[in-house]
């Protein structure tokens, strides 16, 4: 865990973590929220005492992988927390099933919302402010 907080978790994983710690504060300055930004560096085995606390802990979930939205961090935290009764708002953010778009790594992540700015408005929108 890199921040704690109790109105969002995000998970990301490789190099979404910079981007989701660059929304978490982003989200702080600007709209007061406490984000908890956790850097999940395996996804088997996935670390499901952390999962099983923030699932207590925090207002929303949200993953952040630079991967497909299938099969990944965010299907596996799905599982896990769906299997647990979580029942608060989540989002998995990443690659979806189409043919990517071209570019530079940085304009791949802008394309689908892996950016401060993406990353921020998804926030937003998954706890409604």
């Amino acid at each position: 865990m890199i921040t704690k907080g109790k109105d969002l978790a995000i998970i990301a994983t490789g190099e979404t973590v910079y981007p989701s710690l660059q929304a978490a504060k982003k989200l702080k300055e600007e709209y007061q929220m406490e984000v908890t930004v956790v850097s999940m560096h395996t996804i088997k085995p996935l670390d499901y005492n952390l999962l099983q606390s923030l699932s207590q802990s925090v207002g929303a979930i949200m993953t952040v992988e630079e991967h497909s939205v299938f099969g990944g961090l965010g299907e596996a935290c799905a599982s896990f927390l769906l299997e647990n009764q979580f029942n608060k708002p989540f989002k998995i953010v990443g690659i979806p099933d189409e043919y990517t778009v071209t570019g530079s790594q940085t304009e791949i992540l802008n394309h689908y919302g892996i950016s401060e700015e993406g990353l921020t408005a998804t926030a937003l929108q998954l706890i409604k402010k």
